[in-house]
């Protein structure tokens, strides 16, 4: 039975690697670099042209394109045949990496929602101050994000072995080099502290983004009012941008909620455990990889630079 296990195990990992990898993973990963130099060229040498989100838009492609890269790994070294290829001490860094990345990308959305909620808010005179210094509190707020994450992920190093000395799989995350040493009797307070953070980060992202729908909404009908149909059909910088972070957001809460009902799913059971771990690797790949995609839809930066591209190309100089 174990022996069953293991082969279907590194079916699935052969799978992921070969079919997965190079048109979702790599995909992704070539999109957030992408973006993530674009970002950093206009930051570079157009600083006039700078806005304060730059930097926010700049951490997430960053740590969105770390998370794909740890994520896959193990998968893609396994899909060549390499067997037991990680120790104990490999599984406890690439996945504390992996899970300290993808709680910056979860951090970096939300606090996105936010930063984008505030700035196109009506505050009162006495709360202007707040607005005018968010841009001053960006770089302190993606700081205490490195520091916060790794210390509320640092109890996964004694909670991750390799299974390559192992004979049983065991209840919890597992992948083709390492598991989880999650008891099989009560895993629940695990589980509880992950729902705990994750409830806590979407309230904190989900109602920014409610408020912004409602301004958007009461914008479009003072617009349609005030002017003509021509006029208010023009969207405003401001409100493009909003769009952008709402869809992101959107796209993010539907595939983390997704993605941790069945990691729940695979820590309590056992037999099943390869069949959901398909579904589970598509739906941590998914809001990493669309994030950039979605990032270019109306990004005047982006199409700048493809038409510069496609002029310089058929140009005879």
């Amino acid at each position: 039975m174990d022996a069953e296990g293991d082969n279907t195990q590194s079916c699935h990992a052969q799978q992921f690697g070969c079919c997965f990898w190079p048109g979702n993973g790599c995909l992704g990963t070539l999109g957030n670099c992408i973006l993530f130099l674009l970002y950093a060229y206009s930051s570079v040498c157009k600083p006039r042209l700078r806005k304060p989100i730059t930097m926010v838009f700049m951490h997430l492609t960053l740590v969105n394109a770390l998370t794909i890269m740890f994520q896959s790994m193990p998968y893609v070294i396994s899909s060549y045949g390499v067997l037991c290829f990680w120790d104990d001490a490999t599984c406890k860094a690439v996945l504390f990496l992996f899970r300290v990345t993808r709680g910056l990308s979860t951090c970096t959305t939300t606090f996105l929602s936010d930063f984008q909620a505030l700035t196109i808010s009506r505050t009162p005179a006495q709360l202007a101050w707040l607005k005018s210094r968010s841009s001053a509190c960006i770089l302190p707020s993606l700081l205490s994000f490195w520091i916060l994450n790794p210390i509320m992920y640092f109890n996964i190093i004694t909670n991750v072995e390799s299974n390559c000395n192992s004979t049983v799989m065991s209840l919890g995350f597992s992948h083709p080099y390492c598991q989880t040493k999650f008891g099989r009797d009560n895993p629940t307070p695990i589980i509880s502290s992950i729902v705990l953070r994750d409830a806590l980060l979407l309230v904190l992202m989900v109602a920014p983004s409610l408020y912004m729908v409602t301004l958007l909404y009461r914008h479009r009908r003072r617009a349609r009012h005030l002017h003509s149909p021509k006029l208010a059909s023009q969207p405003a910088p401001e409100n493009t941008a909003t769009h952008t972070i709402l869809l992101l957001v959107i796209c993010f809460v539907f595939f983390h909620c997704s993605n941790n009902i069945v990691n729940v799913y695979s820590l309590y059971t056992l037999e099943k455990l390869n069949k959901s771990k398909g579904v589970l690797l598509m739906l941590s790949f998914s809001y990493p990889t669309l994030c950039p995609f979605l990032l270019m839809k109306n990004n005047r930066m982006v199409t700048r630079w493809i038409t510069h591209s496609c002029y310089t190309k058929n140009d005879p100089l």
